[in-house]
């Protein structure tokens, strides 16, 4: 099986901005809270070291002052130092270990722990030491964390021995992991109280941005009525009504485009109008030269009835082709507001063949019709689509002036229909071909044409959401191609 590429899923300006400010503040708190509890430690590790320092330092004196009155007979009573390191034992169980009172030599002479006394203590002070202390950190045999501070006993320059005290950092441990968690807990209640006050924010100041944004895309699609809520004050209020100022401009331009595309494709239609005058005048000439006839012989012989019977009919068939001709003339010319409804466009293409007869057959111009045989539809204003036909059927007749062959062609294709109206005319030069859809361009003699047909007849394609190619080469013949979408029709129903 083909694997499918993972797609990391799109996210919104809103949980964008909530993930971008949320992660910035968590990383600030983080590194705050690890800074305030490394800082605490120091403070706490500081103030543990001194205290077990000057508890060392004034645990010494009395220890001294025993140890010389002893030695020297000073004193009767024995068991001061014993006492001294018991009172200070009782008075913080919690966090002294032990006291050691070692010998110039190094040897224990008392302790709390009696299994100590008369062995060496190999962290003891030398005679090297007076004035000096020395505090150390290590464990002991159940791997508690202690300080030992150390401590020379002397008078002067005499050197009694030293005295070691285990000042444990357990407690202290404890302490400050207390601390971090009460740390890490006021952390993370300050980023929940953050993030519902960043959502209220996000919310609050997004919520515009996110509403220009859909009114845009409404505005992209066409619907040029739509505005947008502003909040005046800042930028994204100014964004709107700046917004709103464009589409108010968009909507009156669209609006005079509009009317001057109306006014210009009724233009051309009058001046196809003009081209039509001929063909409709012979359309109506002949049947009245019938008509004419028909009366001039009734009256020469008004008693016979069969040929009055005979004639009467001809007239009636003569004036019907006068009438619908006249009616054709007249249906096109109306001006008409845009209508869409579903239009045949193989219906356009016989009517306008039909209006064009006249020229067709006047310039010796061979007619192909291949319409798509499913008689396609499309949502369109079938007169302004006969209005295209016809101002692209008379430029492929006058491209022809000595005669030739004009194919109009439908099909489907991709859910688009396509009309092609084809010449075998001298074609377009390169040099203007771009040009050919320019309001007023024209390559005829003056009067001749108004250079309107073409840049009317691409506005109604566009108008109707379709588009129109081109494919011409010179003295080959041009072929226009116009796609509109397709509408299919239900059941049953039937364009015009």
């Amino acid at each position: 099986m083909r694997a499918r590429a993972l797609t990391m899923p799109k996210l919104g300006l809103r949980v964008k901005f909530f993930l971008y400010s949320n992660t910035v503040i968590g990383v600030t708190m983080a590194v705050a809270t690890l800074l305030a509890a490394l800082h605490d430690r120091d403070v706490h590790y500081s103030a543990a070291r001194r205290h077990a320092a000057q508890l060392t330092a004034a645990l010494a004196i009395p220890i001294t002052d025993a140890l010389m009155y002893e030695q020297l007979g000073l004193v009767s009573e024995t068991g001061l130092t014993d006492n001294y390191i018991a009172e200070l034992m009782l008075r913080d169980p919690e966090r002294l270990r032990y006291v050691i009172v070692a010998d110039p030599h190094g040897v224990v002479t008392h302790s709390n722990r009696w299994h100590l006394l008369g062995k060496p203590f190999d962290r003891a002070l030398g005679p090297v030491s007076l004035g000096a202390e020395s505090t150390v950190e290590q464990r002991e045999d159940g791997g508690e964390r202690c300080l030992e501070v150390r401590a020379p006993l002397h008078i002067s320059s005499k050197f009694w021995g030293s005295v070691s005290l285990g000042y444990s950092l357990e407690p202290l441990e404890q302490e400050l992991t207390d601390f971090t968690w009460r740390l890490i807990q006021v952390a993370l209640l300050m980023m929940l109280a953050n993030s519902i006050l960043t959502a209220l924010y996000v919310e609050w100041l997004i919520r515009p941005i996110l509403r220009l944004n859909q009114t845009m895309k409404r505005a992209g699609e066409g619907d040029l009525a739509v505005r947008v809520w502003t909040r005046p004050g800042d930028e994204v209020g100014e964004l709107g009504l700046a917004f709103n100022r464009m589409m108010d401009e968009l909507e009156e331009a669209g609006q005079t485009e509009a009317a001057r595309r109306t006014q210009l494709a009724h233009t051309e239609k009058m001046a196809a109008l003009g081209t039509l005058a001929a063909g409709v005048a012979h359309e109506v000439n002949n049947p009245l030269a019938g008509i004419l006839g028909c009366v001039e012989n009734m009256q020469a012989d008004p008693e016979n009835r069969e040929m009055r019977d005979r004639y009467l009919m001809l007239i009636h068939d003569g004036l019907q082709r006068i009438e619908r001709t006249v009616a054709n003339l007249l249906d096109f010319s109306k001006r008409r507001e845009l209508r869409l409804e579903p239009t045949s466009l193989n219906h356009c293409l016989r009517h306008v063949a039909e209006l064009v007869d006249y020229q067709i057959r006047k310039g010796g111009v061979d007619l192909r019709l291949e319409l798509a045989p499913e008689d396609p539809l499309v949502q369109a204003d079938h007169f302004q689509i006969e209005q295209l036909f016809l101002n692209l059927v008379l430029n492929a007749l006058q491209a022809m002036p000595k005669g030739g062959m004009l194919t109009l062609k439908t099909k489907s294709a991709d859910g688009r229909v396509i009309a092609e109206v084809r010449d075998t005319g001298v074609g377009i030069p390169d040099a203007i071909r771009d040009r050919i859809f320019d309001p007023f361009f024209t390559t005829r003699a003056v009067g001749e044409g108004t250079g309107l047909g073409l840049a009317v007849s691409d506005s109604i394609v566009r108008a109707h959401g379709g588009r129109m190619d081109v494919e011409s080469r010179a003295g080959a013949g041009t072929a226009f191609r116009v796609s509109l979408p397709s509408r299919t029709p239900p059941q049953g129903e039937k364009g015009n």
